[in-house]
């Protein structure tokens, strides 16, 4: 009994990278996979490409769909058979429990019950293979055929078209209906195919027959036939992709039905065991040359044919080549002698090979065919077929690199000497020397007949030959030249050692992008092809590009260059040419190119070589959401809080994986560069804001500009609950009820805060009127104060003062003064100064009399206190000088001024007997004024110096000498420091003293 099925996408449970075991033979390259490399089981019982170009394998354990790089799974359960939908329009596979699975575009889909199928409808048959004794047509081997008891077995040949055969007739029907029918004896229909619609039989006698009509008609093979007569047991026919084959002896055919429905076949596999292998399906991609093999218990087998086939030396004792030239038609001679004719036959040099440990890094053919050849510090010239050496020069210095030019010359490169040139068609040549700048040359060639470039150990050169001009190129200071390549003038190729390759075009450099892995890094040689291609040889493989394509990222028009990459899969022993020599690459007449390796000459025809791009398309196969599996489509709505997404793309691509070129951006995300696929083939994301987004894979289809496939995946991020606009309403009116209650707050306690203000400052006030009132109080006090101060001194003035005036009078009166009336008078003089000093002193603490300027004489005023001291003086036998300069003005207290001057003119006189005492002003150079007050009394006491001279601020609050006894300096000292003054005394030696005051000038 069926099952009953709903349309549902059968989910991938199985996804995996595989590295296949890999087998080479001469011929073929064979990639094997079995369950430990990646294959989910190793029974291929079906093997049938879908409309996009993916395989499905048939297992005991499921459905398989491999992409080339990767095998995925897409149910359990195992699988009878994969046939083709009626007319060829669909792929379909019968599980075992006659579940019905379409596989489209690499997507596989579980179908519902099969529709109302009519009785001799094919798929009827497949779905009820047991009704009716009636056996549908799976291909051939017949893995069923040792337990299916058959009395029809039918063989669609188009649309509702189909072979009825039973043991002794073949029937065709048409719509159900018979439209012919005839006798055919059979033992059983393991025997029959179809080929393009038209039935035929292979006999146990090795006939092959056609049936159209009612009529049977031998064909013959044609092409590359089996050796042997044929067998229906050797028959592989994939009906799925309409594919028949033979194998014999180790050999598989394929077998192609031409006009009139002639078979032709040809050889693609040889070396491998079907038998030994229970090979069971087959199937052939002609386009690619690949065959697809499954077994019965070994998994499946991939079989490419190489496309290149290297020259090894005779008897496989020497590989490693360097130079070559050419020789003879379209042949090869290599610098240690061994030659490579064009028809395949191989010989020896004898001229060349006598050198023990030659230098193979050289040799040249010049316009006359000769020979050039170089052994340490000897250059060698040879005749066309190198049977005699024609000309030998020691140049005493190593030489580096030879190159013949298009012009007759032979450049010589040399280590030491620089770079010599010779006339290749003398017939005993002269070395020049050229340049000794250009030293340990290793690659040379002429862009133009005047144009020579050359790569050196020490730099880049562009040399004119005439006018002779070295250019030394920039900015390949330590670069490790191996190439140059000059197709054309004006396009100048430059291989380097880890740094790649740069082109010179335009006047300007370009440094070539590098592939994946940067093998083009170490690019050896680029040479040309006649078909617009460029072949780069490296340390990892061989690099093909397009000379269009490297132009046009050199011009900035293309972002991007695609390189296609050969390995030792395409049949070469080794991946790592051999750069260094001159020439690197050779092309032949017949436009073969060869290229040195470390194993062998690859030597191939570039019209032959089939690059295998990836130019199918890109799905979206599997779509996994936090690690559930989630319907792949172009749209994808995701929640707002997913973790990881992961999108699995595919591209059926069976060639090397290094060719694959798979790239993604997202549209909508602060970052839109292009990342490379993983090679797993996933693109993963952990989480995304809330937004659209558009996923761009992009796979490049092979050379050429804009030549790429891309697959757009919209993501549809759910608005998260907090960025609706619900939400965001509801947020707005929050955050206006807190403003507004954050204002009702703000001003209640703005109210609160005026009337603490309001009472402090009424507290305030009323302590302010206090204090007012007790200030008013205090003044009236000071008032009475001052009243009484200036009564106090008005009266000193009229009871103190002017009585010691009059006594001062009376002792001056005598006729005759004697030492006691001069005593007597000298101790009023004192006791007056003092106490006008003392009166002066209150006045000015009581009247704030500093605080009035103006500008004071120093003449007048210091004349002015010489006429005061005079008399006191002559009584002294001291005579006063009042030598100050006349005009000289300061802003000052004239009061304050006047009290400083007069103590110090009183101390010079009082400590002055029968001397002098002079007064000086004068402008000093700094800007101010100086007043001098010098003496030739008795001096002053240093203590009382240093006393003066180290306080010139607020001495009154410092410690005074115990030698200061009075206060006069101590009024002086504080009078200048509100005058902004200062005193300085200066020593005159044994005798007197000098007092200087220090004014500002403003």
């Amino acid at each position: 009994m069926r099952m009953r099925l709903r349309p549902i996408l059968l989910l991938l449970l199985l996804h995996v990278t595989v590295l296949a075991h890999e087998i080479d033979t001469d011929a073929f390259h064979v990639r094997h996979f079995t369950d430990e490399n990646g294959l989910p089981q190793n029974s291929v019982r079906f093997i049938a490409p879908d409309n996009a170009g993916f395989l499905w394998l048939a297992t005991e354990n499921g459905l398989v769909r491999f992409d080339g790089n990767r095998f995925s799974r897409f149910n359990s359960s195992r699988i009878r058979y994969i046939y083709p939908g009626n007319g060829r329009n669909n792929l379909y596979a019968c599980t075992q429990e006659h579940e019905v699975i379409r596989m489209h575009n690499g997507q596989a889909t579980a179908l519902p019950d099969s529709p109302q199928l009519r009785f001799n409808d094919y798929e009827y048959y497949v779905l009820n293979d047991t009704v009716a004794r009636t056996v549908p047509v799976t291909g051939l081997p017949n893995v069923y055929a040792e337990v299916v008891l058959t009395e029809k077995y039918m063989m669609p040949a188009g649309p509702q078209a189909y072979f009825s055969l039973t043991r002794d007739s073949v029937t065709f029907l048409q719509n159900g209906r018979p439209q012919y029918s005839f006798s055919w004896p059979n033992c059983d229909p393991w025997g029959f195919f179809t080929i393009g619609g038209n039935l035929y039989h292979l006999g146990e006698d090795g006939k092959i027959f056609l049936f159209q009509g009612a009529v049977p008609q031998e064909v013959k093979l044609s092409g590359e036939v089996p050796a042997e007569r044929l067998q229906p047991r050797q028959l592989f026919w994939n009906y799925a992709a309409e594919q028949l084959f033979i194998y014999q002896d180790d050999r598989c055919y394929y077998l192609t039905a031409g006009a009139g429905g002639m078979l032709q076949a040809k050889l693609i596999m040889s070396g491998l065991d079907c038998e030994k292998n229970n090979i069971i399906s087959l199937y052939y991609d002609a386009a690619c040359e690949r065959l697809f093999l499954g077994s019965r218990s070994r998994g499946l087998f991939v079989v490419t044919k190489k496309q290149f086939r290297p020259l090894v030396s005779p008897g496989d004792e020497d590989n490693v080549f360097y130079a070559q030239a050419p020789f003879g038609n379209n042949g090869i001679l290599t610098a240690q002698g061994i030659v490579f004719e064009g028809n395949g036959e191989t010989g020896r040099i004898p001229l060349l090979q006598y050198l023990k440990k030659a230098n193979r890094y050289n040799l040249v053919q010049d316009a006359a065919g000769n020979y050039w050849y170089r052994h340490a510090d000897t250059v060698y010239k040879y005749n066309a077929d190198v049977t005699k050496l024609l000309w030998q020069r020691s140049f005493g210095n190593n030489i580096s690199q030879l190159y013949a030019g298009p012009d007759n010359r032979l450049w010589i490169g040399t280590e030491q000497e620089g770079l010599y040139y010779l006339d290749t068609g003398a017939a005993s040549p002269v070395p020049l020397l050229f340049s000794n700048k250009i030293k340990n040359a290793v690659y040379m060639m002429q862009e133009a007949p005047g144009i020579l470039w050359a790569c050196a150990g020490n730099g880049l050169y562009r040399v004119q030959l005439s006018p002779l001009r070295i250019d030394t190129i920039p900015g390949f200071g330590d670069s490790y030249f191996r190439s140059l390549f000059i197709p054309r003038p004006g396009e100048v190729w430059v291989t380097t050692y880890d740094k790649g390759f740069f082109l010179y075009r335009h006047g300007r450099w370009t440094a070539m992008p590098a592939d994946r892995l940067e093998y083009l890094k170490t690019a050896h040689c680029i040479t040309a092809d006649n078909r617009g291609y460029y072949w780069i040889t490296t340390n990892k493989g061989l690099f093909q590009a397009a000379r269009k394509d490297l132009l046009a990222y050199a011009d900035g028009t293309q972002p991007d260059v695609y390189y296609f990459y050969y390995s030792k899969a395409e049949g070469m022993l080794t991946n790592e040419f051999n750069g260094g020599c001159q020439p690197c690459a050779l092309q032949l007449q017949n436009g073969d190119l060869s290229l040195p390796s470390l194993d062998g000459l690859l030597r191939f025809a570039p019209d032959s070589i089939r690059p295998d791009l990836p130019e199918g398309g890109l799905f979206l196969s599997e779509v996994e959401l936090d690690a559930k599996p989630l319907a792949a489509a172009d749209t994808l709505f995701l929640p707002s809080n997913f973790l990881r997404l992961a999108l699995h793309v595919s591209t059926p691509y069976f060639g090397d994986a290094y060719n694959l070129q798979l790239r993604y951006s997202i549209e909508g995300s602060d970052d839109d560069a292009w990342l490379p696929v993983e090679n797993s083939g996933i693109i993963a994301f952990s989480r995304l804001h809330s937004g659209t987004y558009r996923v761009r894979v992009r796979k490049v289809n092979g050379f050429g500009p804009d030549n790429y496939t891309e697959k757009i995946v919209t993501l549809i991020v759910e608005t998260a609950w907090f960025a609706t606009l619900p939400f965001r309403m509801l947020m707005f009116c929050l955050a206006l009820l807190l403003l507004y209650v954050y204002i009702r707050l703000r001003t209640a306690n703005i109210r609160r805060k005026n009337r603490q203000l309001r009472q402090h400052v009424s507290e305030r006030t009323q302590e302010l009127e206090e204090t007012l009132a007790s200030l008013r109080d205090s003044e009236r006090q000071l008032r009475k104060q001052g009243v009484i101060q200036q009564r106090l001194i008005t009266a000193i003035t009229h009871d103190i003062k002017a009585p010691m005036k009059y006594l001062m009078l009376l002792s001056q009166a005598g006729s005759k003064p004697d030492k006691k009336s001069e005593a007597i008078n000298d101790a009023l003089y004192r006791m007056y100064n003092m106490i006008e000093n003392l009166i002066q002193y209150m006045k000015m603490e009581a009247v704030q009399a500093h605080s009035l300027k103006e500008r004071v004489d120093l003449h007048e005023l210091l004349e002015e206190k010489v006429g005061i001291f005079k008399p006191i003086a002559e009584i002294r036998a001291v005579q006063i000088h009042n030598n100050a300069c006349r005009g000289i003005k300061v802003p000052v207290n004239r009061q304050l001024l006047a009290i400083v001057v007069n103590n110090l003119l009183d101390n010079a006189v009082k400590y002055t007997l029968q001397g002098s005492v002079s007064l000086a002003a004068s402008y000093e150079d700094g800007g101010g004024v100086s007043i001098r007050v010098t003496d030739t009394g008795i001096g002053m006491q240093p203590e009382i110096r240093e006393w003066i001279n180290g306080n010139p601020v607020a001495t009154a609050d410092h410690r005074q000498p115990l030698a200061q006894k009075g206060i006069g300096l101590v009024i002086v000292i504080e009078l200048l420091q509100q005058i902004n003054g200062k005193l300085v005394v200066h020593s005159n030696g044994d005798v007197g003293t000098s007092m200087e005051i220090l004014l500002p000038a403003n």
